[in-house]
């Protein structure tokens, strides 16, 4: 079995500590990817807890969506451009 074959498997289970792994494993790759999109920091580092927390939430309704970093990073992009559109919403 592939490696995210397994941290898919143990997620859906409900594996508080592969949530943990999967972490401390992509983060460093995360926040550097949320760079291209915001210089915000702050932002950055609150999209990425939202989306663990977004996954820890949803986990009986996920399926396995193949690489787990690359579904972190689409995620990762998305939650950067909802947040910085409500923040120019919030400005206007």
């Amino acid at each position: 079995m592939k490696k995210d074959e397994l941290f898919w498997q143990k997620l859906m289970q409900g594996d508080k500590k592969i949530v943990e792994e999967i972490f401390q494993l992509n983060v460093p790759v995360l926040f550097k990817y949320g760079r291209r999109f915001s210089d915000d920091d702050r932002l950055i580092d609150e999209c990425i807890l939202h989306i663990f927390l977004d996954i820890w939430k949803n986990r009986l309704n996920l399926r396995n969506e193949g690489e787990i970093k690359i579904f972190l990073m689409k995620k990762l992009r998305k939650k950067i451009e909802q947040k910085a559109s409500s923040t120019q919403l919030k400005r206007a």
